[in-house]
């Protein structure tokens, strides 16, 4: 991960002409009620364009969490994301992208691939990347997320296979037309942007040109789905992992791994129809580490109420089974969001603020509380 300082500035001047101050209301406003959110496009040369986007999620929390003596509560105030994403394109037909985030402080890099469009449907992309996984990883993006997060069963998958990130190193094709989707992905299966953690292998110079870490294999990953004509979205993914992951050892080292699953939604996006429903379910193996083989199981629900054009109260239960032989972990989420951009007439996404509990009953992890305050604004 590529990590640059950001130097600090000091708080600006608080006088300023009211007419100032109006102008910036309007600004916003005009923001907010924007057509749905496009990429900010520059020409910076005859033949190449420069596309400038981002978002960022300010948050306030409280968590409680169940101690053998006591409970512990903690508060919290931060930025979950701040990102900002920039496309150089050739005449549409090819480029380079970079995402990056700052919210930790730092600018660190998130995405960063070249592509290539091989037709109107198919684009070709190579370098670091969201790779197929679960409709509720990343292919989600962060801006359209239901609640405050992912839901917990997807982020517990990424945390044991892709990372928290669900990126990866490596290649893969993309076909985009009208309500189907597909892609299919071979990466080198480490999960991380680092050449030291992947099988990189320098040039024939090199005194070893097969040094670096052991790998038994690469990792292929493919994801579809289709949206039928009545707004329901059903698609599946499935991954096989041969290189031995450093995130998937418990102590005997590094474990391949197949999964998979599906999902079907209806109204796939928080507020986009005054009732929406979707379902998850995800699975994964663990190749046998001398230990014996590990199964994965997550199932995910949510269901959402509109209340009017701007706001929509959602609820979301989840089980997640680290071994489907022994009791799982419960999740739970409630609460309710509201897009002052909706009530301006715009996208529900650009700017939102939503309210949400969240409430952990643990079979190997303990019992938690949180209550989470968000908001956001995407550009």
């Amino acid at each position: 991960m590529i990590r640059l300082p950001i130097s600090a500035r000091g708080p600006r001047s608080s006088r300023g002409p009211r007419l100032s101050r109006g102008l910036a209301v309007l600004a916003l406003a005009a923001l907010f009620s924007a057509a749905p959110a496009t990429a900010q496009r520059l020409s910076i040369a005859p033949d190449l364009d420069l596309e400038v986007s981002g978002g960022v999620q300010p948050r306030v929390s409280l968590g409680v969490q169940d101690r053998a003596d006591e409970d512990d509560t903690r508060y919290g105030a931060g930025l979950r994301r701040a990102r900002i994403q920039a496309r150089v394109l050739y005449r549409d037909l090819a480029g380079v992208e970079y995402d990056v985030d700052g919210a930790s402080g730092a600018v660190e890099s998130v995405d960063l691939f070249a592509f290539a469009n091989l037709s109107k449907s198919v684009q070709a992309r190579v370098g670091y990347f969201p790779i197929a996984q679960p409709r509720g990883g990343v292919l989600t993006p962060y801006f359209l997320i239901d609640a405050v997060d992912r839901a917990a069963t997807v982020e517990r998958w990424l945390g044991g296979t892709l990372g928290g990130d669900g990126r990866d190193m490596g290649a893969d094709l993309t076909y985009r037309s009208g309500p189907a989707f597909a892609s299919l992905a071979v990466h080198n299966g480490a999960g991380t942007f680092g050449r030291e953690a992947g099988n990189y292998r320098e040039g024939i110079s090199s005194p070893d040109v097969v040094g670096g870490p052991e790998t038994g294999g690469l990792a292929v990953s493919g994801a579809a789905s289709y949206t039928l004509a009545s707004g329901v979205e059903v698609g599946a993914f499935g991954s096989v992992n041969g290189a031995d992951p450093a995130r998937t050892a418990r102590g005997r080292g590094g474990r391949d791994y197949t999964s998979g699953g599906a999902h079907l939604y209806w109204g796939a996006e928080p507020g986009s129809q005054p009732v929406r429903l979707k379902l998850d379910a995800l699975a994964l193996r663990y190749a046998d580490d001398g230990g014996g083989a590990q199964e994965v199981a997550g199932l995910s629900a949510l269901a959402a109420l509109g209340l009017g054009a701007s706001g929509e109260a959602f609820a979301r239960a989840e089980s997640y089974w680290s071994d489907v032989d022994a009791r799982g972990d419960t999740y739970l989420t409630a609460g309710a969001s509201y897009s002052p951009s909706a009530a301006l007439g715009g996208p529900y996404h650009r700017a939102r603020l939503t309210l949400a509990y969240q409430y952990r009953d643990g079979a190997f992890l303990p019992d938690a509380h949180l209550v989470i305050l968000q908001g956001q604004l995407a550009f």
